[in-house]
């Protein structure tokens, strides 16, 4: 579980981070609730759905 928690950390910070870069880019300012959007939904996807895919239908199943 320590993984997974890891994991979805890990890549919370990294989609939230690529959010507010182009979030800057596209608006010329950080546009924080599109950060925090982006960070909550990676982080219930990362930690929450994906363990359940791989705990009901295992992990070669669920590819194809």
């Amino acid at each position: 579980m320590d993984r997974i928690i890891r994991q979805a950390l890990v890549a919370t910070l990294v989609v939230a981070s690529i959010t507010g870069l182009f979030s800057f880019i596209i608006r010329g300012y950080l546009e924080w609730m599109d950060v925090i959007n982006s960070a909550i939904g990676t982080f219930i996807i990362w930690a929450i759905f994906f363990p359940l895919v791989n705990k009901y239908w295992g992990r070669g199943e669920a590819e194809g």
